[in-house]
């Protein structure tokens, strides 16, 4: 679905062609005897100058907000096809224009990519960090560059700009308004911009900008605009120039924060208006042979600018081997319409280089190609997109000395110490290294926009793309990327790249999951959506995080972790060169969730620093039996006999992860093992209480697939949150009294899960020794421990 903020430029040229000559004004009253439209009634002559002065104003401001987030460093990255795209999207359906209609303006109008609008339809479909976004938004950027430079010449050349009535149509125009630009744009770059540098010098740091310096900077954006209007410009032109030199940082936080309200939710709508005001749609009649000719001939040159540019992009897209649907998508989101093309009508309008009729055909051009293009890129997203199953998608699957590769998501900066805390204890290392994806999850606020924000590692703040968040986001996520990337600069083994998504919680979760799918990860770290008081106790952050882990354990790509952090993280510190050390406990009751449980503590009894417990719980000789299906019929004794079958594999592949584990680290004095014998899940709770207080971290499975196990019988009924499980929602429990971490795994089940064990055998393990050597073990002593360098609790 396509959002509100990507149909406000369309709604409001609706609204402005009903209200003005089309509609309203071929409605007509009489006033004291005398007939007048009901469009003059509402909207005086008087009033167009009015309206028209603040469309102006906002204009100009838009302007400057375009030109403050554009990011000229795109063009340092820019590749072979985006320029070969760029340059057929403007090139070949501008020459087609001006052959047809001899007019530079259509042309450029026609031809031209809105990017501003562009970037909120890939952020939307959330594609914008994919390969298609990344490859589509340069190109279009370049494209519009292309577009504005014809446009500077068509208005520098008197004799390109038809009547313009702004410039003498002298021979010294020309030399005159090119060095008095250069000069203006000079003078931006090498006076202003470093005055700004200047101004956020003398700003604290994490502190806002003053008010009085942002005000200076907003009443610059006029005094820009009268300038290139003095000149000969567009004034339009001076407040993008002026926006271009404005530095990244705090100072386009402030002034977003302070513009954007007012300007795109007052003052664009009132210029988009204006445009649909000054639209007759009456005059596009076909009764006359002059009226038919020019229809027909406008018609045409905007059906042939839409072919060829979805063409050319096609053609470019399948030389370079995109899939079929991505080449359309690619060919229809470079015909995106929006403010751009309107800006650039309204100044062929305005210096009458064609007239009402050329331009209500042009302006009804640009709504009905917009209304085509964003939802058939919506349907066409939607029906490509096919998850690519990659082999890893559980730890299980993975060796111990394999790379891991994870998605650590933080809904703010209090959970990333002990998101790095469990990143330490997982013992990356140059052998098996961890590349993280640390996933800033925002909730837009405002007027923002849905958006992910790839950030890269080693730029400045003023160098990375910002985040556009009122409530603080922006200093929040360059806090936790500079915290990410301290300690990957410090830690040895870990690769971490920060993202931010910016999106409401109903769709959060995608955002995850793209990001897991794109990556190839094999685990999903998210936190509990309680987080501790300073008194010691939970407190909710957002009942809305709640649901996000709730969608993402139902849909999960991958493997799920939930971290409840009590202190992991030590009260908010971490160090790399002092890490404490750390005695984690593990809990197997059996299933595929503590399956991958003890999968992902094989990674953290790898680290010296880390003392490991295993405790399995065995049924007893009174526990008692999972009650059989009825066998009512041929059917249910078919399904009776798949249950059986199926808890005997499930038992199987029990002893093989066990027996595996306890192999690999028979020898190593670090990590104990010891079986309980429970009848029943009071005794089961009794002997979880009973274990030693020294551990920091419980690691547990969910438990999918294992609720008509007979020592957790009960214990589900009771549950307060039902995302952790039985167990690990009586961890968490205040009754439970012990105040510790846990981490609750939840295992991605692909369609071969039964035979993954192969996988995880190491590399110096001899697998098939493993059961028989532990058949032996077994028998020589009883389900308590072992005495052979192993301990019991």
């Amino acid at each position: 679905m396509i959002s509100d903020s990507l149909l406000l430029p369309m709604q409001c040229r609706h609204s402005g062609i009903v209200l003005g000559p089309s509609v309203l004004g071929k409605i007509v009253i009489h006033e004291a005897g005398i007939p007048i439209s009901l469009a003059e009634v509402l909207f005086p002559v008087a009033s167009h100058r009015l309206l028209e002065t603040m469309g102006l104003i906002g204009l100009l401001y838009y302007l400057f907000m375009v030109g403050m987030e554009f990011d000229l460093q795109i063009f340092e990255r820019l590749r072979e096809k985006v320029i070969a795209i760029a340059a057929a999207n403007m090139a070949l359906p501008f020459i087609v224009t001006l052959l047809a209609a001899k007019v530079v303006f259509i042309g450029s109008a026609t031809t031209v990519t809105s990017f501003t609008v562009l970037v909120r339809v890939l952020a939307e479909l959330k594609i914008l960090n994919s390969e298609l976004g990344q490859l589509v938004l340069p190109s279009a950027v370049l494209s519009d560059l292309m577009a504005w430079i014809l446009l500077a010449a068509t208005v520098v050349l008197p004799a390109s700009a038809g009547t313009n009535l702004d410039i003498a149509p002298t021979k010294f125009a020309f030399l005159w308004i090119s060095v008095s630009g250069i000069a203006f744009t000079a003078a931006c770059w090498l006076v202003i911009r470093p005055t700004m540098c200047w101004i956020l010098r003398r700003t604290p740091e994490g502190e806002p900008v003053d008010d009085v310096y942002i005000s200076i900077i907003a009443t610059g954006v006029l005094a820009a605009g009268i300038i290139t209007d003095m000149i000969g410009f567009h004034a339009v032109y001076g407040a993008f120039v002026y926006g271009l030199v404005v530095p990244r940082g705090p100072l386009t936080i402030g002034l977003r924060n302070r513009l954007e309200e007012f300007v795109i939710g007052l003052l664009m709508p009132i210029f988009l208006a204006t445009c649909g005001l000054k639209a007759d749609l009456s005059l596009l009649k076909t009764e006359d042979e002059k009226g038919a000719a020019v229809v027909s001939t406008l018609s045409l040159i905007i059906v042939v600018s839409f072919v060829v540019k979805l063409g050319s992009s096609m053609a470019i897209a399948q030389y370079n081997s995109m899939p079929a649907p991505e080449s359309l998508s690619l060919g229809l989101l470079m015909n995106t319409k929006g403010p751009i093309d309107m800006i650039i009508l309204n100044i062929g309008k305005h210096k009458k280089i064609f007239d009402v009729r050329t331009y209500s055909l042009l302006i009804l051009g640009s709504i009905v190609t917009m209304a085509a293009v964003t939802p058939s890129v919506a349907i066409l997203n939607k029906t490509s997109r096919i998850r690519v199953a990659h082999k890893r998608r559980n730890l299980q699957r993975c060796r111990p000395d394999m790379e891991l590769r994870m998605v650590a998501c933080v809904y703010n900066a209090r959970n990333v110490p002990s998101v790095i805390s469990l990143l330490q204890m997982s013992n990356p290392t140059k052998r098996s290294p961890i590349f993280v994806y640390a996933l800033h999850l925002l909730e837009p606020t405002g007027r923002a926009s849905a958006m992910l924000i790839v950030h890269e590692i080693g730029k400045s703040q003023g160098q990375r793309q910002v985040v556009s968040n009122p409530s603080g986001g922006a200093m929040q996520s360059e806090q936790i990327i500079a915290t990410f990337e301290s300690y990957e600069q410090h830690a040895g083994g870990v690769s971490v790249q920060p993202v931010t998504a910016i999106s409401p919680y109903s769709t959060m979760h995608e955002d995850i999951f793209n990001i897991a799918e794109e990556r190839h990860s094999t685990l999903i770290i998210l936190p509990f959506h309680k987080q501790l008081s300073m008194a010691g106790d939970f407190e909710d952050i957002n009942p809305s995080i709640r649901s996000v882990n709730r969608s993402v354990l139902a849909n999960a790509p991958c493997s799920v972790g939930i971290l409840v952090d009590r202190g992991l993280s030590g009260g908010g510190r971490f160090s790399v060169s002092q890490f404490v050390e750390q005695h984690v406990a593990v809990l197997f009751f059996g299933g595929p969730d503590d399956r991958e449980a003890l999968a992902y503590s094989w990674r953290m009894a790898e680290h010296p620093s880390v003392n490991l417990t295993v405790v399995r719980f065995l049924p007893g000789e009174e526990a008692p039996v999972p009650p059989s299906p009825a066998l009512s019929c041929a059917s249910g004794e078919h399904a009776s006999m798949t249950v059986v079958e199926d808890d005997s594999l499930q038992r199987q592949l029990d002893d093989e992860c066990v027996n595996e584990f306890r192999l690999r680290y028979v020898s190593d004095e670090s990590v104990m093992y010891t079986e309980k014998v429970v009848n029943n899940a009071s005794e089961a709770v009794a002997a979880i209480r009973a274990m030693n207080s020294i551990h920091s971290m419980y690691v547990v499975g969910r438990g999918q697939g294992r609720e008509s196990s007979p020592l957790l019988a009960g214990l589900t009924e009771w549950s307060e949150y039902p995302e952790l499980g039985a167990i690990g929602d009586m961890l968490v429990s205040a009754d439970f009294g012990a105040h510790v971490s846990v981490l609750v795994m939840q295992q991605h089940l692909g369609d071969d899960a039964g035979g993954v064990m192969e996988v995880m055998v190491a590399p110096d393990s001899p697998k098939l020794q493993a059961p028989r050597y532990f058949d032996n073990a077994n028998h020589r002593s009883r389900p308590g421990g072992f005495s052979d360098g192993w301990s019991a609790i």
